[in-house]
């Protein structure tokens, strides 16, 4: 009798990558699922503290910042004050019920706050919020 018909032939071994593609899939599901998305913007404004501030409650919002120099954005587009009065009555066409979010430099001047907000007046945008940053309470 020959020996090899006795051995047993071993299949040659292998990776099956289908349930490795499933669990990656996944794993790719979650993170993507869990992770949290924030609007960064690369401008430099440190906004006053207020020991009464309120967390916002809509989610959805546009943002105008003004730097300690005085420039204003609008997201981050740098913005004369006419431009800002024209971007603001575009996008309130295009959503009645738009929210804006005033974030102002503790050290800008009064008078720029007070040009913006009157901006966003002007193009009759009714819901306009102050971002402060909160306290600690004593």
């Amino acid at each position: 009798m020959d020996i090899k018909t006795y051995i047993k032939r071993r299949r040659d071994p292998f990776i099956n990558v289908v349930p490795l593609i499933d669990v990656l899939m996944v794993i790719i599901f979650f993170f993507l699922l869990t992770m949290q998305f924030k609007n960064l913007s690369a401008i430099d404004i440190t906004p006053p503290t207020m020991k009464s501030s309120e967390t916002a409650l809509s989610e959805k919002y546009t943002t105008i910042s003004i730097n300690k120099d005085g420039q204003i954005f609008l997201q981050d587009e740098k913005l004369t004050p006419q431009e800002l009065l024209s971007a603001l009555e575009k996008l309130h066409k295009e959503n009645e019920n738009m929210s804006l979010v005033l974030v102002a430099d503790e050290t800008s001047p009064l008078k720029f706050v007070t040009e913006a907000i009157d901006q966003v007046r002007l193009a009759k945008i009714k819901k306009l919020s102050l971002q402060t940053k909160k306290t600690a309470q004593d």
